[in-house]
Order: C-alpha cells, then sequence, then structure tokens
C-alpha cells in the first residue's frame, strides 16, 4: 500500500542539504505556483513524503506528479524536502519556489537509478524493474525446440521458458493463430488443479495471480508471446499449474494447458 505523506516546512534550507545520510547533495528542483512536475521513477514507487503546501498523487505506479496548492502562499523560496522511495532506494530533492518567468523549470524529473540511495533493509529484495530486465531477456531468446502444449480452435500454445529469480517463478509463454480472425483477448489465468479429472468429483481449483505480466496487448492477429511473473510455487505430482487463454467473445474461444512440478524444477535459475 503506498503512504503519501504530508509534512512540515519548519526546516531551513541549510538543514535540507543533507537529509539522507551521505556527503551528497540533495538536488534543487524548482516549482512555479501554476505549472505541474512530474517525477518518473526507475523503481515502482512505494512511499512518497510531499511537503506542506504541496499536492501529489500517483497517476502510475513509476509516476510522481507534485503542484503548490492553489489556497497556499509561499512567503519564501524554500518548500520543503521532497521524498521519493521505490521498492529498494530512495531519492530527496529540495523543493525551491520560484515564479519569476526567467527561473530555471523542467516539467519532468527522470530519476536516476544511480543517484538513489540503496536502503539497506531493501538490498536483498528484487524489484519489478529488475523482473521486467529478467523478462525482456526470456522474449529476446529464442527458444528452439519447444513443443507445443495444446492445440484448439486454430490456436497452438507454448511454454517457451521457465525461470526462477530469487521468490519469483517467470513463465515464457507463446500462443500462434492459425486462422483468420484476430483473437481479442479476454485474459491469461493461471490456478492449480488436479491433473485428472473424474466426472463423479468436485473439481478442486486454486487460482493464481500473477505478480505482472511484461507485454500489455489487447488483441493479435498471428503471434502472442508474454513472460507472466508468479510468486514462486509448488503443488504435489498429482496436480499441475493450468494455464489459460481466453477471447473477449460470447462464444469466444479457450485454450488451456499444464504445467507439472517437473517442469517448474527445470526452471533455468538467475541470479542478480
Amino acid at each position: 500500500m503506498l503512504l503519501v505523506w504530508m509534512t512540515g516546512t519548519g526546516i531551513s534550507a541549510q538543514q535540507s542539504a543533507n537529509m539522507i545520510g551521505s556527503s551528497a547533495q540533495i538536488t534543487n528542483v524548482f516549482i512555479k505556483g501554476s505549472l505541474t512536475i512530474h517525477f518518473l521513477s526507475p523503481e515502482k514507487i512505494t512511499y512518497v513524503d510531499i511537503p506542506k503546501g504541496l499536492l501529489g498523487d500517483l497517476p502510475d505506479k513509476n509516476l510522481l506528479r507534485i503542484k503548490v496548492a492553489d489556497s497556499v502562499r509561499v512567503n519564501n523560496n524554500f518548500i520543503g524536502v521532497l521524498t521519493i522511495m521505490g521498492e529498494k532506494r530512495l531519492k530527496q530533492y529540495s523543493i525551491i519556489y520560484d515564479d519569476r518567468p526567467e527561473a530555471a523549470f523542467s516539467p519532468l524529473i527522470n530519476i536516476d537509478l544511480r543517484e538513489m540511495k540503496l536502503m539497506e533493509a531493501k538490498r536483498k529484495l528484487i524489484s519489478s524493474a529488475q523482473l521486467d530486465s529478467v523478462a525482456k531477456s526470456m522474449l529476446a531468446m529464442d527458444a528452439s525446440g519447444v513443443k507445443v502444449r495444446a492445440k484448439k480452435y486454430g490456436i497452438k500454445a507454448v511454454l517457451r521458458g521457465v525461470a526462477s529469480v530469487g521468490e519469483y517463478l517467470l513463465l515464457d509463454i507463446g500462443y500462434e493463430n492459425t486462422t483468420g480472425i484476430p483473437f481479442e483477448i479476454d485474459g491469461v489465468k493461471f490456478r492449480i488443479e488436479d491433473q485428472k479429472q473424474h466426472k463423479a468429483t468436485t473439481v478442486q481449483s486454486l487460482d493464481i495471480q500473477p505478480v505482472s505480466g511484461l507485454e500489455k496487448i489487447n488483441t493479435f492477429e498471428h503471434t502472442y508471446r508474454n513472460v507472466f511473473v508468479l510468486q514462486r510455487l509448488t503443488f504435489p505430482d498429482h496436480k499441475q499449474l493450468k494455464v489459460e487463454l481466453s477471447e473477449k467473445q460470447i462464444s469466444g474461444r479457450t485454450i488451456s494447458f499444464g504445467i507439472s512440478y517437473k517442469d517448474i524444477l527445470k526452471a533455468k535459475r538467475i541470479m542478480l
């Protein structure tokens, strides 16, 4: 859960120069009364501390937006220190108010990962940026010799690769549409269920919510490939991880295949 905390301005500009436990100076960012500044973080933003007199929100998981509140009168140039915390790192800025037309102003601040302070308590955690990097490297690989796991309605499904990164499991899954009708994706679902289902018994399944999927594609005409990130999981031999692709139509096509625990054990281990 993201925390957005508003702080007071009872701090001088001299004090704000070194607040992150290093000798590095905090970067000054100039803001104007009627203009908005966006901060683009290389990591998912998990916490922000916004000085009093500013308004802020998160339009996206990596994007912070701030502006001066309309009802606030700024009596001095220094407003306060803005703190932006990612999944593993932290960055702070001194917010300086300067409404002169000739004053420097940038509407977009790209936060450099190298300038963020690595927090010791989170050093061993894997960030979403790192997971995306591994997923992109998997997509760049030409997986030869993969077998078709399922074939239905002119759609072929393949498991191109499995990788393990810390507490996460990455599944490289591909589909080929051999028909002339584009496939409009309703979703890709994951669940644990019995490999053999008997009509006389109730099917027990456990839905698995993926952490993320690298590609954001709604429709594909010929091929669709994506890397899904799941929390690392275990299950007995008589069960399987079911992957189901469904289509956005009343009589939409659905194709599914199973991944055995033996497939999971063969996952390529990636060290970061």
